[in-house]
């Protein structure tokens, strides 16, 4: 507690110290700005921080603006769909499991625990070398009483060390539901998030969906930064889900028809992140993708930087492959395929990679460029609109989220800018090292870190 008030205040002190000298320059000191026209290498580096603070600015505005239009169309639309399922159909929770003695009993207990009854659970050990096996036997065997009362059935199989796709698809072929939800084994799902999937499947067109996944514990300060930038990414899901550019469906929280992998096949095995390349081969298909913000389901973040690097790696290892994989996507002019996407977004991520590569060498011509004129009004402009967008999805965006939670969340926010810099380090030792695996041809694996479980999912 006392280290995480010494690192608010630090924080808070960075903050507050910006604004103040801006302030004092703008009041005290013209800024002759006909230096930097003098001057030809400061024009240059205006120039450059004034082109990536553009581009990023742009998405961030488009995103923000048609965000909040998401949730009047969906309600709109939902309301005028005639209600289809009058028996509710058979979902088939699929949890893929490995080392997973931490948590995965309490991931199996969420599921149970969901509102909507009619509801399959899959659990596949992937070979685990840890107690996996012996905790799950032994929840199974105190709860099989129950689990009749309640309806709801459990399917627990052993398999060889595979990895996470043949996992999944090993439940596939167990699987009986018409829908198919695959979730984490280090998850816990929010007592309406089933039902909150199935209600999106009202729509005859759409053929997968993806959840909000939220950080379950924000206890220490990589937590804190986790749960900020995934309220920041599923946020503007929002957006995609208008413009029907979703081209990714995580691991952790994706429902899909049963006829998308009789007809497009079972998740791909050569790719270690099967969960993107699925999603890739959906939109391949022109198949609809649904964002389900009130399926709610709260992941275990990364113990520690190291994991949290880790983790970015396999993302983006995983994602390189499948953009190369789906290189015919780019600019496509198929029917089939949304021009959006093909056009502006794909085009755009590996632009945003680009940028990344790029990024230490930005801040180090902003801090030049802010030193040498004594302008603090680019470092003003960026905290204050990260805090605001931070702001504005904790205030309307986390609608479980308890009140006091909510208030202290609400103050992080206007010390989001410094968190960024945390994850701009990550990203960039996570992209060096897939450039370097890619170049030299190194094997991926399942990626895992230090397990904790998660004790309160704070709905």
């Amino acid at each position: 507690m006392i280290t995480k008030v010494i690192f608010f205040s630090i924080f808070y002190s960075m903050t507050l110290f910006i604004f103040v000298i801006s302030f004092l320059n703008s009041k005290y000191n013209n800024i002759n700005y006909s230096f930097i026209n003098d001057n030809s290498n400061l024009g240059i580096i205006h120039s450059i921080i004034i082109f990536f603070a553009s581009a990023l600015l742009i998405k961030y505005f488009i995103y923000m603006l048609l965000a909040p239009w998401y949730d009047f169309c969906i309600a709109r639309k939902y309301s005028k769909i005639k209600y289809s399922y009058k028996k509710k159909p058979k979902v088939s929770v699929l949890i893929p499991a490995w080392n997973e003695e931490v948590g995965i009993v309490g991931t199996i207990k969420s599921v149970f625990k969901n509102n909507y009854p009619n509801i399959e659970i899959i659990v596949v050990n992937d070979g685990s070398t840890d107690r996996t096996e012996e905790v799950i036997l032994e929840y199974i065997k105190k709860n099989k009483s129950k689990f009749s009362e309640d309806g709801k059935t459990i399917v627990y199989e052993y398999k060889e060390n595979g990895g996470k796709g043949k996992a999944l698809n090993r439940g596939i072929e167990i699987a009986t539901g018409d829908i198919i939800l695959s979730i984490d084994a280090d998850c816990l799902v929010d007592k309406d998030a089933v039902g909150s999937f199935v209600r999106y499947f009202d729509d005859p067109e759409v053929m997968a969906a993806v959840g909000n996944v939220k950080i379950g514990d924000t206890t220490s300060f990589i937590g804190i930064i986790q749960y900020l930038e995934f309220l920041f990414s599923f946020y503007f899901k929002k957006t995609d889900a208008l413009l029907g550019t979703i081209y990714i469906i995580g691991g952790a929280a994706g429902a899909f028809r049963r006829e998308v992998f009789q007809e497009l096949g079972n998740y791909c095995t050569m790719n270690i992140t099967e969960d993107i390349e699925l999603s890739m081969r959906i939109q391949d298909a022109g198949y609809k993708i649904a964002y389900a913000p009130d399926a709610i389901i709260y992941t275990e973040p990364a113990s520690d930087v190291k994991g949290l690097i880790s983790q970015r790696f396999r993302w983006k290892i995983g994602r390189i492959q499948t953009f190369v994989r789906y290189k015919k996507m780019f600019f496509s002019r198929k029917n089939q395929h949304n021009k959006i996407l093909s056009f502006i977004v794909l085009p755009y991520s590996i632009f945003g990679e680009l940028q990344l590569s790029l990024e230490f060498l930005f801040l180090g011509f902003l801090y030049l460029y802010a030193f040498s004129t004594g302008d603090l009004s680019v470092f003003v402009s960026g905290v204050f609109i990260v805090g605001f967008m931070f702001f504005v999805q904790v205030f309307f965006d986390d609608k479980k989220m308890k009140n006091i939670y909510k208030i202290y969340m609400l103050l992080l926010s206007f010390i989001g800018w410094i968190l960024f810099y945390v994850t701009t380090y990550v990203e960039v030792r996570a992209l060096i090292r897939s450039i370097k695996t890619l170049i030299f041809k190194k094997e991926v694996v399942w990626q895992k870190w230090s397990r904790k479980g998660i004790k309160d999912s704070k709905s």
